[in-house]
């Protein structure tokens, strides 16, 4: 399974195709307690927690990334955005970390990095016997 490094929503957006526009995302944390997330395995799953984006305003002022998001959440399968709105802000976006079911390449190779340079890093311990 590929792995990324959870960005805030904005970033996230920035670097999918047509700035996340159709994307399935979702928190970080979530996954982090158990809940049912999309994976690149089965992106679309429909027993997933996530978030649909059904339109972005992304903004790019003095080198920051600015976004409005919208879409639609689904919570295990079932669609909580109620049925006569087409969509919903989508909240959180600065103040969670976010993936998505697709990760950006970008993301991905900047995990595998981290993870290289932790395996290089001699531990604590490693440097008390030295």
């Amino acid at each position: 399974m590929q792995r990324a490094i959870p960005v805030p929503l904005p970033r996230l957006l920035s670097l999918l195709p047509r700035n996340g526009l159709g994307a399935s995302v979702y928190e970080s944390r979530w996954a982090g307690k158990g809940l049912p997330v999309p994976t690149t395995a089965a992106p679309s799953s429909n027993e997933t927690c996530r978030w649909d984006v059904k339109k972005v305003k992304l903004h790019t002022d003095n080198g920051k990334i600015r976004a409005r998001a919208y879409g639609v959440l689904h919570w295990k399968g079932k669609r909580i955005t109620p049925q006569d709105k087409e969509y919903e802000p989508i909240r959180g976006g600065y103040k969670y970390l976010w993936q998505s079911a697709v990760p950006p390449q970008v993301l991905i190779e900047r995990a595998q990095a981290a993870a290289k340079s932790r395996e290089a890093a001699p531990s604590p311990a490693e440097e008390a016997e030295a």
